[in-house]
């Protein structure tokens, strides 16, 4: 079983859904998931249709029986967040609360992968996911903020590797909202992967262009291979997860070749129909 913890300290990177769309595609390539949503927003639990009135990652940190806390989707097993989790900080302040997910984990059997959407936050619910963690994947936007703030969210995982959880690595960093019309994007990920060779580890070879298909899928509160498989975001997500799916040991001899395709009845895409423009008239002068 392996456990990917999605991070960054930034919002707005495409953090969760990145963490969306692996869970996702890992689940339709045939593999067992379970995704635990860790961020008092519950973004990831919204996205995936949760029930948020329900017992969910609050009480599963409390000592809940897994059985109790997950909800089914169709490709993956999810634990929901709900606003209680802004209490975290209060609730679980008590010695060694960065173990709590950890121990919470060794009552979940059965799964091949455990996807966990931080906060993008470094608070105590984010430690906790850093802690149960085999490997961490940063996400980043390519621009010179999150480039900028790359080396604080590195010194925070190598202080969780240091003092609670040796076995932590990072597997890298993803680039997401990609444009790659804008030379400003190229520029910026080659600065990405000069910084992440000083950090010891690497920029992933896959990045996630800018699409709205994206946006619209998670309105529509399914995943962006359901609801446009031929798009390039979901080529991008599909290509992304294999290479992670590698990064961290798989054997690439038996990744799953099938990838079920859109059903026909599927609906069409939401879309805004642009308005017409008003002609407007002007009077010459005699």
């Amino acid at each position: 079983m392996k456990i990917i913890a999605m991070t960054n300290k930034k919002g707005g990177v495409g953090k969760t859904t990145t963490a969306l769309c692996v869970a996702a595609c890992l689940g339709r390539r045939g593999f067992s998931v379970l995704a635990i949503d860790m961020d008092a927003q519950g973004n990831f639990s919204q996205a995936s249709g949760a029930k948020r009135e329900t017992t969910g990652t609050f009480d599963f940190l409390n000592g809940s029986p897994p059985q109790s806390c997950i909800q089914k989707t169709k490709w993956y097993d999810l634990i929901a967040a709900d606003a209680r989790l802004s209490r975290a900080e209060k609730e679980f302040s008590q010695p060694g609360n960065e173990l709590i997910l950890k121990k919470a984990l060794t009552r979940v059997k059965d799964y091949d992968y455990i996807i966990l959407d931080t906060s993008p936050s470094m608070n105590v619910l984010t430690l906790n996911a850093f802690t149960a963690a085999d490997a961490a994947v940063v996400c980043c936007q390519p621009d010179v903020f999150s480039l900028s703030g790359l080396d604080d969210l590195m010194k925070n995982i190598s202080f969780a590797k240091a003092y609670y959880n040796k076995s932590l690595s990072v597997a890298g960093i993803l680039l997401t909202r990609y444009e790659s019309r804008t030379s400003i994007s190229g520029r910026t990920a080659e600065m990405f992967k000069e910084r992440a060779k000083e950090l010891d580890t690497q920029v992933f070879s896959t990045v996630i262009r800018e699409s709205v298909a994206i946006k619209e899928a998670q309105m529509r509160q399914c995943d962006i291979f359901e609801y446009s498989a031929t798009c390039h975001a979901a080529d991008d997500y599909q290509s992304f997860t294999k290479e992670l799916y590698l990064a961290l040991g798989g054997d690439k001899k038996k990744w799953p070749k099938h990838f079920p395709e859109p059903s026909a009845d599927d609906s069409p895409r939401i879309s805004i129909p642009r308005q017409p423009r008003k002609r407007t008239t002007t009077m010459r002068r005699r």
